[in-house]
């Protein structure tokens, strides 16, 4: 009996307790689900949810919906334990696939117990943004500037490449890890107030908006390259002006 408790109070001593939100659900074997989730104060973890298709009283845990978890587990997957709602999905219909852009961005930028304590927040305030704003793809630039920056790549819109500050009446390109550069190249280039835009010095009008999704499209394909935005497939075919 004494072997048994101590082996319990070993289990509560190295459980693990976090909010997180899921950002990815997959079949795994006959009974269970793996989630891709964040985790508060963690980063990104992935968890087994077993039993989850033989026993009635389980549920499958959702996207956008925040929960409280217990797990356990050292390695790759850990084991969920236990959960409860902590709010329900908080994302209009409509801006579900900008959602789902988010969690497939996260996925592929960030690894796997790689703790990043901000990451939680960044996501929780990027989908509250999303809900409150009409401005949504400014506040997809957020997200995504936010997102590279928490994955550990280096971005600089205030100043070109020799150290400069942007002048908004030049023409730049953009060299990844470097930064702007000034551009003679007529078919490829974004304006000064574009770089301006993203660094949150100047306010965004139409122009500069489809300049800099234009360029972001660019820097997050060269972040996860090879790998392929599938949302993106499907954005295609909304309203909206991606």
């Amino acid at each position: 009996m004494e072997r048994i408790r101590a082996f319990f109070k070993l289990i509560l001593l190295i459980m693990n307790n976090s909010e997180i939100y899921i950002i990815k659900i997959s079949a795994y074997r006959e009974s269970s689900n793996l989630y891709d989730a964040i985790a508060k104060d963690y980063g990104k973890i992935t968890l087994i949810h077993k039993g989850i298709k033989t026993n009635k009283k389980n549920f499958q845990l959702e996207l956008f919906t925040s929960y409280n978890v217990s797990w356990s587990g050292k390695g790759d997957i850990k084991f969920l334990r236990s959960f409860e709602i902590n709010s329900e999905n908080m994302l209009d219909k409509k801006y579900y696939v900008i959602g789902m852009y988010f969690n497939e961005l996260i996925y592929h930028l960030i690894k796997n117990d790689y703790q990043i304590e901000k990451l939680y927040d960044h996501y929780l305030l990027s989908l509250n943004q999303l809900k409150l704003s009409d401005r949504f793809l400014i506040t997809l630039n957020n997200y995504e500037i936010g997102l590279l920056s928490l994955a550990g790549n280096y971005l600089n819109f205030d100043l070109d490449v020799n150290g400069k500050e942007i002048d908004k009446t030049l023409k730049y390109f953009y060299i990844p890890e470097e930064g702007p550069k000034i551009s003679s190249n007529e078919n490829e280039h974004y304006s000064g107030e574009t770089f301006l835009a993203l660094s949150g010095k100047v306010s965004y009008n139409k122009k500069i908006l489809r300049e800099s999704r234009l360029l972001m499209k660019r820097l997050i394909d060269y972040y996860i390259r090879p790998k392929k935005i599938k949302t993106r497939e499907i954005l295609q075919f909304t309203k909206f002006d991606y």
